[in-house]
């Protein structure tokens, strides 16, 4: 079906039919030109974003009141369990649909509005700012030339993310950074190609088709997506491979291929169970992609001049303004003047109170009282997608976090588990002498020796760390139980809609309510045996890959871990597209593995990176990329073939990155390396997790280690079962319990409560405690300092921005974020080659104040005893 593509759901009547009368037609197209008026400009522009003013006027000066009516019931009973539906237009239909004379003026208007806004474009405003409702399917997609630059970046942002992987923070060019890089590019491919080309199944596939459009720009970007997701199993490879953990001496050039291979390949399979419930559901609007998609927009789009606010600059010009004043600028917290990084100014006060940096440092301490952490950029933006993750989950998670940290104090000066021995927020493991842990001092053929066990130490953790472990182990229940019954209308459809897909073919996008599936309904689907033949041969290859490396893991595992995925997965990929965080299931599967294979950290590292990562991990990362192919209206196949072709070649990139890295960065996963190069991303905190429970076991460590842990799942179900029953009910008896008060109350004691009681309770029933538990569980080795500045960039830009200058931030919002981080990407590299891979320090006060102090060292608040250990008696360890 070629041309644009435009959705008609109504028919014309016909003279004499009911509702037919010409003279009642025109008429009622006079009035429906009315209220077309009653539209001022700046609606408009926050109603049609991408200039698709037109067509909206066209859709509600078309619409009667019955059609509008029918669409907002059903909208608004569809949306009603709906976390990211805007509260102003819930509010809005629900006077609506009481009728015209509770409503009051512009019933007619705001009536057909969100009508319009519900069929034929979109009721989020991100997803307005990014999305077309209107398609044209001749446009060039899966040109030459934009596999050439989709692959061609692919490699090179694999070198990136490979390379600085174990950074702390990390410095990734993502798929909204990557776009200013391509550009250009192919603007220089359309001006030096020539139109050379052949014809392959009547189709003409040309060196250059012409000039450069919106559809080949996402879908090299989209190809591209692929290189950043490389990087998972590089977390295992390190462990096995650095002399600082296990230095096994097996981990050679061919052992990571084989991994890092299909441990992609299977993730990638496994997407296509995924899909079902992250791709297709319109709740899943994934707001994460979206700046994405605008920095795509304003690269390639030409765009009417218009006057928002007083701003009439181009996405385009600002992007490129902002992207160079933030290179130029970042070399002041990145090299020149570190203390705008790691700002602990309320340390400065005090250096050596030991007190006054673990409630407010950035590295030893918690940053709890700091309420300006940071001048950098890539820190404020490390724990929150500030600028396009929903303020109510930034929100949630920030408070989740506050109360966190108050757990973490209550554990360690109390010293439970030995914690007031150990720096208070690590996610290292330590021996009994508060020095890093030393596996080798243990081990015999990558086994535990208890004999050497016992004569040198347990592992010890901090207690960010225990706090960590705890709240992941909690979260688990809270967010199955809780996302399977609060959103099961939409799982359970998906789940039906899949076993119909198997058996009977049906199609993904049949009696689809919005305007982005009906359009994507053109495009033929990927078949669900493609990806099971993709999966059924990555598990083939990793059972090969237990056969001939001595892994000592059973094949079985592989097995185990698909199913665990089958059941977890949905829940979790379902969260993450609506509330834009990314989770795994590695606390749940360390937990399995530790119980099933005790004493062997290989096996607990095997299931961690295929289990965790290659499937719930991956492939939510692909369905993401899929969901951004629906908005742009990307044929899915067109997107299949090319990240299969980029996976195999970005495989090899990522495995001698890698091989570079651990080679050649000196003090490579030590603490002081000078190049942030510390791992505590993602090298020590596996480290410690597979000496936890890979090589203790699941038992000891829930015995008599820690046996804390083993409530923590019921934790998670009791409040799981406090916040569903008390959401389920509320709306019912709240306002009974209220009016009750209020009789029995004086007016005075009632007016206080109504004030403050009163709404605290009702903001309960919205509350989501799956956002809660995340922000709990995100300490070691983070704290508040990495997430205060995203909480104050979220208010503003995700909450007061959107509120007051809405048209404003759905042109610039999403392009600045993207501008911001291919700043502090671009002059991030250049700064590493030029000062950092053959260190040039630059001793000065701004470089030195920030860890001069206790802030800047590893202490516990208690001396080690004087027999030289803390702890149980050496030969007596749990």
């Amino acid at each position: 079906m070629a041309g644009k593509v435009e959705v008609v759901d109504e028919v014309e009547a016909a003279p004499g039919a009911p509702g037919g009368d010409p003279e009642k037609l025109r008429s009622r197209s006079a009035a429906h030109e009315r209220i077309g008026d009653q539209i001022p400009h700046e609606m408009l522009e926050e109603l049609a974003p991408n200039g698709e003013g037109e067509y909206i006027l066209d859709k509600i000066n078309n619409m009667t009141e019955e059609e509008a009516i029918a669409i907002v019931q059903e909208s608004y009973k569809f949306h009603a369990d709906d976390w990211n539906f805007p509260s102003e237009m819930r509010e809005r239909m629900r006077r609506l649909l009481e009728g015209r004379k509770q409503y009051g003026e512009f019933y007619d208007r705001d009536l057909r509005i969100d009508a319009v806004m519900m069929r034929y474009s979109s009721p989020y405003p991100g997803v307005r700012a990014v999305a077309e409702v209107i398609d044209d399917s001749s446009v060039p997609i899966e040109t030459i030339r934009a596999y050439f630059l989709g692959i061609s970046w692919a490699v090179i942002g694999t070198f990136m993310a490979s390379f600085f992987n174990s950074r702390f923070p990390s410095v990734t060019l993502s798929g909204s950074v990557i776009q200013i890089l391509l550009y250009p590019c192919a603007k220089a491919l359309e001006w030096l190609l020539p139109d050379w080309g052949i014809t392959l199944f009547g189709v003409r596939h040309s060196l250059n088709p012409g000039p450069w459009t919106f559809k080949e720009q996402m879908f090299a970007t989209i190809t591209y997506n692929i290189a950043i997701y490389t990087t998972n199993s590089y977390g295992m490879i390190l462990v096995q491979k650095m002399d600082v953990y296990y230095g096994l001496k097996f981990v050679t050039f061919g052992y990571q291929l084989m991994l890092t291979l299909f441990v992609q390949l299977m993730g990638m399979g496994f997407a296509g169970y995924l899909r079902r419930f992250s791709v297709y559901p319109v709740k899943a609007l994934w707001p994460t992609i979206l700046p994405t998609i605008a920095m795509n927009r304003a690269l390639t789009r030409p765009e009417p001049k218009e006057n928002i606010y007083g701003w009439t600059i181009s996405r385009y010009k600002f992007f490129y303004i902002c992207t160079i004043s933030m290179a130029i600028y970042y070399w002041l917290p990145g090299y020149l003047f570190t203390a705008l990084s790691t700002f602990n100014w309320m340390t400065w006060i005090a250096p050596e109170n030991l007190t006054l940096a673990i409630l407010t440092g950035s590295s030893l301490g918690l940053g709890l009282f700091n309420p300006i952490t940071t001048f950098d950029w890539n820190v404020a933006t490390s724990s929150y997608a500030a600028l396009s993750q929903p303020f109510f989950s930034t929100c949630t998670m920030w408070f989740g976090a506050m109360f966190g940290g108050l757990i973490i104090l209550a554990i360690y000066y109390r010293n439970m588990n030995y914690t007031a021995y150990l720096p208070i927020n690590s996610s290292s493991a330590f021996a009994n002498d508060g020095k890093p842990y030393r596996v080798q001092n243990v081990v015999v053929n990558n086994r535990l020796d208890e004999a050497k066990y016992q004569a040198y130490s347990p592992p010890f953790y901090s207690a960010g760390y225990i706090l960590t472990v705890g709240a992941n182990f909690a979260f688990y229940p809270v967010y199955f139980l809780y996302i399977m019954v609060n959103q099961w209308t939409t799982v359970g459809q998906a789940y039906v809609d899949f076993y119909r897909g198997l058996r009977h073919g049906r199609g993904n996008y049949e009696g689809a309510m919005d305007v982005h599936s009906r359009l994507m309904a053109q495009y033929p689907e990927v078949p669900d045996w493609w990806f099971l033949l993709i999966l059924v041969l990555a598990v083939v290859v990793a059972v090969v890959f237990l056969s001939i490396y001595p892994l000592d893991t059973p094949v079985w595992l592989v097995f185990l871990m698909i199913g665990v995925n089958l059941v977890f997965a949905v829940p979790l990929s379902f969260l993450s597209a609506t509330t834009g965080t990314n989770l795994g299931l590695g606390s749940l599967i360390q937990v399995l593995t530790g119980y099933l294979l005790p004493g062997n950290p290989n096996a607990f590292l095997f299931a961690q990176t295929l289990g965790s990562w290659a499937l719930a991990g991956y492939g939510d990362n692909y369905v993401q990329d899929q969901k951004m192919a629906h908005y742009v209206k990307i044929a899915p196949r067109a997107v299949f073939r090319s990240q299969i072709g980029t996976i195999i070649i970005t495989c090899f990139v990522a495995v001698a990155t890698q091989n570079f890295i651990m080679e050649n960065v000196k003090g490579l996963c030590t603490p002081d390396q000078p190049s942030r190069f510390t791992c505590a991303n993602d090298g020590a905190p596996l480290y410690a997790s597979s000496l936890m429970w890979g090589l203790l076991g699941s038992e000891r460590m829930f015995g008599a280690m820690y046996p804390l842990f083993k409530w923590c799942f019921l934790m998670g179900v009791a409040i799981a079962l406090v916040f569903l029953v008390g959401q389920g009910l509320g709306p019912k008896y709240l306002p009974r319990v209220k009016e009750k008060l209020r009789a029995r109350l004086r007016p005075r004691t009632f007016a206080v409560l109504d004030k403050t009681l009163f709404p605290f309770v009702a903001s309960l029933l919205w509350l989501n405690p799956i956002l809660v538990i995340q922000g709990v569980q995100h300490w070691a080795p983070s704290n508040m300092a990495y997430k205060t500045p995203g909480f104050i960039l979220s208010f503003i830009f995700m909450y007061l921005l959107p509120k007051y200058r809405l048209a404003w931030w759905e042109k610039y919002n999403y392009v600045l974020s993207a501008a911001l981080t291919a700043g502090v990407a671009i002059s991030g590299l250049i700064m590493f080659f030029a000062v950092g891979y053959n260190p040039v320090k630059l001793e000065w006060w701004g470089n030195t104040v920030s860890s001069a102090g206790m802030d800047g060292r590893s202490v516990g608040i208690l001396p080690i005893p004087e027999r030289g250990y803390f702890g149980p008696e050496k030969g007596s360890f749990p």
